[in-house]
């Protein structure tokens, strides 16, 4: 059993999944119909139509991520433990010239929960911890990536301040940002120039319920104690 607890495997279209960070403030994306390969079989695609870098040969500043539907937000704590899954791969693009290795591959994001200043909780997994993990970094080649959702494993939390680095999620981070989900967004901008990057088979997973009873107080993890 795959232990699916949410997922999109884009058989019959988009399933409302859009991107962020381009020109426009969100769009649909393209669904594609098609079979390459063993990991890609009817599968959503977008391209970089806004590359901001301050210098020739710079960083893209402006990112572009796919965003998830409704049907992957709210209570989800149950997957705490478990994995969001993934495969991605690219159709154009220089890989040989990635954006910061501090981009984040996974945004998990809680707007009402209590922040380290204010409302809301950022939980980001970077390109350079994706790179060390069992996964391997994303060359443009198709990869199927598996990301646990618990604390120590690569999760870091937004520190709302620009001058403070984001530091580790622990566990009440983790849990309480599952159990009240507002957003999940996977990255499609790679490169410091224009690329095109497919995303398929979007799940998030456990077979095995592993939430602490110190997260249990209330159904949506607002008082942890872990």
């Amino acid at each position: 059993p795959t232990g699916a607890l949410v997922g999109s495997s884009f058989l019959l279209g988009n399933e409302e999944w859009t991107i962020e960070g381009n020109r426009a403030l969100s769009t649909g994306v393209a669904f594609e119909p098609y079979s390459r390969g063993t990991l890609l079989n009817h599968y959503i695609l977008g391209s970089d139509d806004k590359v901001n870098v301050q210098a020739a040969g710079g960083l893209d500043q402006s990112l572009w991520y796919f965003v998830a539907p409704s049907k992957f937000l709210g209570n989800v704590g149950i997957a705490y433990g478990g994995t969001i899954q993934f495969t991605l791969s690219s159709f154009s693009g220089d890989f040989s010239k990635l954006n910061s290795q501090e981009s984040h591959v996974v945004l998990l994001e809680c707007a009402e929960c209590i922040g380290p200043v204010g409302r809301g909780i950022t939980l980001g997994y970077s390109m350079a911890t994706l790179a060390r993990s069992p996964n391997g970094a994303f060359t443009g080649a198709p990869l199927r990536v598996s990301l646990p959702l618990q604390e120590g494993k690569g999760w870091m939390k937004d520190s709302q301040n620009s001058l403070r680095p984001w530091t580790q999620a622990s566990q009440c981070d983790i849990i309480q940002v599952l159990s009240r989900l507002s957003k999940v967004s996977i990255l499609g901008d790679w490169t410091a120039w224009h690329e095109t990057v497919a995303l398929d088979d979007v799940r998030i997973a456990n077979t095995k319920g592993q939430l602490p009873l110190c997260a249990m107080e209330r159904p949506d993890a607002s008082i942890c104690t872990c």
